[in-house]
């Protein structure tokens, strides 16, 4: 196995351990401690975000979508981590589960995910609609972190397993499919179950076990919706069973045009929201997307000093930037049309 992959995993002290903290000298660049800090205050916020809305609304559907997105984040975090074992994670400040578990990755999914669905939220779609154009949002907003984050080293894929192929720069177009699909299952779920069901009346213990349902039918649902995806690459079981040869090209043109699809969708239904700017819920996204901007800029030298195999001088595989440029536009753009002035008038 590649050096990089497995270079946490070597710490015998931290495998040992559930929990194991690094002091921040100790970690490889400047870059961990900031994308740490970038996921502790948007967590900070999404809490903050989630109790000021189900205060001023008298609902605690908002609570309710935030406990989803962590469970949520939490059971797939440990599917991945014992099951499919294709990427490996860098020492960060607090490490879990033996060193395979960063605390800003417990605290990204939480974060991104509320913040995905709220945002979106302020349009008020109908349930279909919501569900992609979330699904959307957060496939754009989540290719900007997944193509720096392995080139800095935050986490390694294993490029000689199977289950990664094929790459787009640095980062598996599976990963780019299943962040996209799973997450407009988890809206699609969270719209039903977080927001319908106690406006319907049903009981706490129903909605509380319907939270906890929430993850498995997320797998479910996004395991649904992969199929197509899978007919091709076969790169994931049982599919790699298959009596057919995998078939990458069709594998990528099913992903471009499901989320070209899904772009479109938003697109048809956008309309100025009636609520003007929140201006709890527009911090994360904004601090997000400058933080990883300024990191793209300041390690920008990366690119001009690559191994004749596209690598930097670590080993590490470099991520595309016209295309982290492209979503950090797009995203941006997005994020300001959801929260509009308090001049600004919504469509009639």
């Amino acid at each position: 196995m590649n050096e990089h992959i497995s270079y946490a995993m070597r710490n015998e002290l931290a495998t040992n351990s559930f929990i194991y903290f690094n002091p921040p000298s100790a970690l490889k660049d400047w870059s961990f401690l900031a994308i740490e800090a970038i996921l502790l205050i948007g967590f900070i916020l999404t809490v903050v975000h989630a109790i000021r809305h189900s205060k001023k609304t008298a609902s605690p559907a908002a609570l309710y979508t935030l406990m989803a997105a962590f469970l949520y984040g939490l059971v797939m975090d440990i599917i991945s981590y014992y099951t499919v074992e294709n990427f490996w994670h860098g020492e960060f400040t607090v490490m879990f589960l033996y060193n395979r578990l960063p605390l800003y990755i417990a605290l990204f999914y939480p974060t991104f995910m509320y913040h995905a669905y709220m945002t979106i939220r302020r349009y008020n779609f109908k349930p279909s609609v919501e569900a992609i154009s979330v699904g959307f949002f957060a496939g754009l907003s989540y290719l900007i972190f997944d193509n720096l984050g392995p080139q800095l080293g935050w986490w390694i894929w294993d490029r000689s397993n199977p289950t990664t192929w094929p790459y787009v720069s640095s980062v598996p177009l599976t990963s780019y499919h299943w962040f996209f699909l799973f997450t407009g299952a988890f809206a699609f779920l969270a719209r039903k179950i977080c927001w319908d069901w106690p406006q319907q009346g049903k009981s706490t213990t129903a909605i509380y076990l319907g939270i906890t349902a929430i993850p498995v039918a997320t797998i479910v649902l996004g395991a649904i919706l992969f199929i197509p995806y899978n007919i091709f690459s076969k790169n994931m079981p049982p599919w790699d069973m298959a009596p057919w040869a995998a078939n990458f090209g069709l594998a990528s043109l099913t992903h471009a045009l499901a989320f070209f699809a899904a772009g479109l969708v938003f697109l048809f239904n956008y309309r100025r929201p009636a609520e003007s700017r929140d201006n709890v819920l527009i911090l994360f996204p904004l601090l997000y997307l400058a933080g990883h901007l300024y990191m793209y800029i300041a390690k920008f030298d990366l690119f001009f000093s690559l191994s004749p195999t596209g690598l930097t001088q670590e080993g590490l595989a470099i991520g595309n930037p016209i295309a982290a440029v492209v979503a950090i536009i797009a995203s941006t753009a997005i994020v300001l049309l959801s929260h509009p002035l308090p001049s600004d008038k919504p469509d009639i």
